[in-house]
């Protein structure tokens, strides 16, 4: 599969933190996407749209950092009680 960045993505080998990872990048890209264009924006209403667009990909990738986080604070725990 190609990735949204033209670079090859192996999904079989990915692990769930890398995962994530380029799903917060993606909503970032997004965000950042939609801000760039509602600064282009002519008139006041599509500058609103797509701010909260903008904001809506901040809030996606706000929850998969969370995911994140969770993810790596469960796999430090269960290292922990390896050692």
């Amino acid at each position: 599969m190609i990735h949204q960045h033209n670079e090859t993505v192996n999904w079989e080998r990915m692990s769930m933190e890398e995962i994530l990872s380029v799903a917060i990048a993606d909503e970032e890209h997004a965000r950042d996407y939609y801000k760039r264009a509602a600064g282009l924006a002519a008139d006041v209403h599509t500058q609103r749209m797509l701010m909260h667009l903008s904001e809506m990909e901040q809030g996606h990738a706000d929850q998969l950092q969370k995911e994140l986080d969770e993810l790596l604070l469960q796999r430090g725990l269960e290292d922990g009680m390896v050692d």
